[in-house]
């Protein structure tokens, strides 16, 4: 009698599915599959492990053989995403200015970037000399904030780290706010002594072009943040 009840269960159950699975449309029919498929093989192993006629672990593994595709599937398409995710953690990041396209590594904390326009265009920062920096930086004062703020944290990179203009820009320990005001100053595009109402717009003029959700980086951002923070 109980084998009559089961045998009566399973053609039901079977007569169900298949009522279901005729009034899905082809591309839901699948899905539906493989659903069916893994319901299945667990109640089965939970019905052989409860009689024990099977290892709870064997049942485990069967459970795995239905979703195997799926997972096999996931993993194929999340491969190139992880990639992008370790080139992106060792690649530089570039931002562009008018005047100067600025690579922040931020696995190392280098910084470089290439002058873009004026008399040393096409040269790299870590190439020019002292006087060469003191002329571009000059210059991009009175010509180009954005770039003059990018040179002045290229700048003060390379004078925490102990290297000297010509040399490439390294290290990775400076502390963002491990500068003096003068130096805040000159991160802001100000003048020594500028006034409360200064710093704060150019700190909000910065913020707006350089800030991360805007295209820039939590390093320059930090840099900046610091600097407002130093003066007030």
């Amino acid at each position: 009698m109980p084998r009559l009840l089961l045998i009566l269960a399973i053609a039901i159950s079977l007569w169900y599915w298949w009522t279901v699975i005729k009034r899905l449309e082809p591309e839901q029919r699948r899905a539906f599959l493989w659903r069916s498929a893994f319901w299945s093989v667990l109640g089965i192993s939970v019905i052989l492990v409860a009689t024990g006629r099977m290892h709870w672990l064997g049942a485990g593994l069967a459970a795995l053989i239905p979703i195997s595709k799926g997972l096999f599937a996931f993993g194929l398409r999340a491969l190139p995403v992880l990639r992008l995710l370790s080139r992106f953690k060792t690649s530089p990041s570039q931002f562009r200015t008018q005047a100067l396209l600025m690579e922040i590594n931020f696995s190392n904390s280098k910084i470089d970037g290439e002058v873009l326009q004026g008399e040393f265009a096409g040269s790299r920062l870590s190439e020019l000399t002292a006087e060469q920096l003191q002329i571009l930086s000059g210059w991009l004062k009175e010509t180009d904030r954005e770039s003059f703020v990018l040179l002045q944290a290229f700048l003060l990179r390379n004078s925490r780290d102990g290297a000297q203009p010509g040399d490439s820009a390294g290290g990775s320990t400076a502390s963002y706010a491990d500068f003096s005001e003068d130096e805040a100053y000159k991160i802001l595009g100000l003048e020594v002594g500028a006034s409360k109402d200064d710093i704060v717009k150019a700190h909000r003029r910065l913020m707006q072009r350089l800030h991360p959700d805007r295209g820039g980086s939590d390093y320059l951002a930090a840099k900046i943040n610091a600097a407002k923070d130093k003066l007030i």
